[in-house]
């Protein structure tokens, strides 16, 4: 039991598979990882994870500060998009991983995106609430691991994998046109690449165990009006087992996200692409995991924000949860 809850130690904000930076309507927040093999020397074998993550962003901010949104009957702004209501983000996440030893493991991630954003189109005499909602398989992603310091105590290693573009990218909004703003849509068109490096320390038995990752995504392949921005996630935490069967999580996140580019990023005030996208974001996520029965586990976190900066102004979420389920073959 204490081998499967040191495992837990590998629960990171690192895959991107999930959630993505925030961007303009909003559509996306910071991404999680549940894959309990990634960072501790695993037997070999195949796990299955399937996990639930809901965020709903309604704050709209310009900067670090909250600022309220413009007034949809102001006749200076008539015909444009106003931002004062939501973005709704529920995701399905399936995630297939294999150790093939102690030091090499694959895994693929499969996300079903629910996205409903809803903002208000100015008009002096009735504003009007313009709605998008999608349903539909996001982007694939499939990373490899190899554990290069390998050990009883903890180990180091490096990651590498691709994002592909296989997600929906024409779902239209209750007007029957297709929105201007890429991010919303389930896939954003573009293929990435994935790097990083990981650390992890403690023992068998242990009560308490450590790691550290750091992860690069960079669009190698993108939509000619759509250049995501690179993304960079740092990310620190801790596993301390609570008896034979459940175990205390606690991390730190630091994500930065650059600007997006092309015709189709969102723009501030000044109408250039990109300048509404972006920005750098701090989170505390405590959770616990549950072992139900050997080798499954439940689990359930919570993301605390402690820092949000953004370029331009857009919504952001204030406590993202996700709960799943992952079972050790």
């Amino acid at each position: 039991m204490n081998h499967s809850l040191l495992r837990l130690a590998a629960i990171c904000f690192g895959l991107l598979s999930s959630f993505a930076a925030c961007a303009g309507c909003g559509s996306t927040v910071c991404p999680i990882n549940t894959n309990w093999d990634e960072h501790s020397a695993g037997k070999p074998g195949l796990s299955i994870d399937l996990r639930y993550s809901s965020a709903r962003l309604d704050q709209l901010r310009s900067g670090s500060n909250k600022v309220a949104a413009e007034d949809p009957t102001d006749p200076a702004i008539a015909g444009e998009e106003v931002e004062n209501l939501y973005t709704e983000n529920r995701l399905l996440t399936a995630t297939l991983d294999y150790t093939v030893d102690d030091r090499t493991g694959f895994s693929v991630q499969l996300p079903y995106v629910m996205r409903t954003h809803k903002h208000t189109i100015a008009d002096p005499a009735q504003p009007t609430v313009e709605t998008f909602d999608a349903k539909a398989f996001g982007d694939v992603r499939m990373t490899g691991r190899y554990r290069i310091v390998s050990g009883d105590t903890g180990g180091a290693g490096i990651k590498a994998g691709l994002k592909l573009a296989t997600g929906r990218k024409n779902v239209a909004n209750d007007q029957g046109a297709i929105p201007g703003e890429v991010s919303l849509q389930p896939g954003n068109g573009s293929t990435d690449l994935i790097l990083g490096a990981f650390w992890q320390q403690g023992a068998h038995g242990d009560a308490l165990s450590y790691f550290a990752q750091a992860l690069l995504q960079t669009p190698i392949n993108h939509l000619a009006d759509f250049k995501p921005g690179n993304q960079v996630n740092l990310d620190a935490g801790l596993r301390y087992a609570v008896g034979s069967s459940a175990s205390a999580l606690l991390q730190l996140n630091y994500q930065v996200n650059a600007q997006d580019g092309g015709s189709a990023a969102p723009a501030d005030a000044t109408g250039v692409p990109g300048t509404s996208t972006g920005g750098r974001f701090l989170y505390l996520t405590p959770g616990v995991s549950v072992a139900l029965v050997a080798g499954t586990n439940l689990y359930a976190l919570v993301q605390l924000p402690l820092y949000q900066y953004v370029n331009g102004e857009q919504l952001t979420a204030s406590r993202p949860v996700t709960i799943g389920i992952n079972r050790r073959f």
